[in-house]
């Protein structure tokens, strides 16, 4: 690993141990699935998604373009249905 790169790592290093247990031990699972990503022995796969003010950039792991579209197709679905699940009926909105 050259400097640049040990260095960023030390300083997420730094900044995830400060922060509370119940979110390193969710950032640790996300790592252990992402991982996952990289073993040719599973068929795991990953799309992350980095979001800022002006910015979506877009990480694919164990996935094609084609495969990172059709995720996040199911994805929108999947997110949708469990936003929508308890909505009122569009009839009671007149």
């Amino acid at each position: 690993m050259d400097k640049e790169l040990k260095d960023q790592w030390r300083h997420s290093m730094d900044m995830l141990m400060q922060l509370p247990e119940s979110k390193r031990k969710h950032f640790a699972m996300l790592l252990m699935s992402l991982a996952d990503c990289y073993d040719d022995e599973n068929d795991a796969a990953a799309v992350v998604l980095l979001s800022t003010e002006d910015q979506l950039v877009m990480f694919s792991a164990g996935a094609t373009e084609f495969e990172c579209s059709e995720m996040l197709q199911k994805a929108n679905e999947l997110v949708h249905a469990v936003a929508t699940a308890d909505a009122p009926e569009k009839g009671m909105f007149n």
